[in-house]
């Protein structure tokens, strides 16, 4: 199939350990754009100004991105085109969080906004739009006869109305309408090729759902039911007989502990990661290389195929996620040997031993 072979092609692009070292013992900013040049990304950097921004950078980045979903979208008929724009949904909702950060601040920049947001042809929202919103019920407004609607409706209209202060809630909506759209979406593929990709996005519903627990046990007094109400919708290994004897837990180490017997992999993931200073920033940079790794197994069954594009992509999402975090590490100075184990890819270090593993 032409996107299985094109996602081999594109892989083989993808930076490696070397790479991502060099990027990180950059002294500045200009100095990534420079280093990138040299690599697949440089094609992108046509327009850059010679004394380039970390916006101006990041925006190039993330252009990539768009670029290969449109290559790949090019080849797709219904319904494998249909899923694989879901893949987009995650870019799309982390800009939506950018914009509801700086209207809660109240220090909503549009124009400096504008730079960082870069629509996609397939793009459900007018990013115009969202970016003249003054409060939320303006966002709300914008998002009205979009398919964001429905979910962000209710949390949009308690910060508005001053019922709620924290933006929790309606990022944690947004994230449910991206993960329960991509599940549905990929109810409807071929059972052959759902099977294949499950070992991804079930794993994603798995983590997601564990994540949410994780979080309503070690920072907010949640009742079990009010747990419960904030998970997904979808299943994959964790059943609701499991999740119900997990809102119960006390503690995250209880969580651990009752997870361990059934589901142990995920258990490790979760212990390892509460003895470090910044336990949740280890625990989501541990639930992404796991999924990284799910990514890698798929791209690598059997012969190319349309799984092979998604697995490709789900990796290559993963390594603008990395390109972005290196860019600030760099811009703020931050020792680079420790912010590598916070990146997603599992590149080497001292030793010759991933340090996730």
């Amino acid at each position: 199939m032409a996107v299985g072979v094109k996602a081999h092609v594109l892989y083989s692009r993808l930076l490696s350990d070397g790479e991502y070292w060099d990027l990180l013992s950059s002294d500045a900013v200009p100095e990534i754009k420079q280093k990138l040049e040299s690599t697949a990304y440089g094609e992108f950097f046509g327009t850059l100004p010679a004394e380039t921004h970390r916006h101006d950078l990041e925006s190039a980045i993330h252009n990539v991105l768009l670029a290969q979903a449109d290559s790949f979208l090019f080849h797709m008929s219904s319904p494998r085109d249909k899923f694989f724009k879901t893949l987009l949904y995650q870019y799309e909702a982390d800009y939506l969080k950018s914009v509801f950060r700086h209207i809660a601040s109240g220090r909503a920049d549009r124009e400096k906004l504008r730079q960082k947001l870069n629509a996609s042809k397939h793009s459900m929202v007018s990013y115009d739009n969202i970016l003249s919103a003054r409060d939320f019920s303006e966002v709300a407004d914008v998002l009205r006869n979009t398919p964001y609607y429905r979910s962000l409706a209710e949390p949009l209209r308690r910060l508005h109305s001053g019922e709620e202060h924290s933006l929790f809630p309606l990022e944690m909506a947004l994230d449910m309408f991206v993960e329960s759209s991509q599940h549905k979406a990929l109810k409807k593929l071929e059972p052959d090729e759902r099977n294949r990709m499950l070992p991804i996005f079930g794993v994603r519903v798995d983590l997601y759902n564990l994540y949410i627990l994780y979080r309503a046990l070690a920072y907010y007094n949640l009742t079990p039911e009010e747990m419960l109400n904030r998970l997904l919708p979808a299943r994959y290994r964790i059943k609701m007989p499991m999740l119900r004897k997990l809102a119960h837990a006390d503690s995250p180490s209880r969580l651990t502990e009752m997870l361990s017997a059934g589901f142990p992999a995920y258990a490790e993931l979760i212990s390892s990661s509460l003895g470090d200073e910044n336990a949740e920033l280890a625990l989501e940079s541990k639930i992404k290389r796991y999924i990284y790794a799910q990514a890698k197994k798929v791209f690598d069954n059997g012969p190319p195929g349309f799984h092979t594009a998604v697995g490709y992509y789900v990796l290559k999402q993963f390594e603008i996620t990395d390109l972005t975090r290196i860019i600030e590490y760099v811009r703020y100075a931050h020792d680079r040997r420790s912010a590598a184990v916070y990146l997603t890819k599992p590149i080497t270090i001292a030793g010759g031993e991933h340090e996730w593993q």
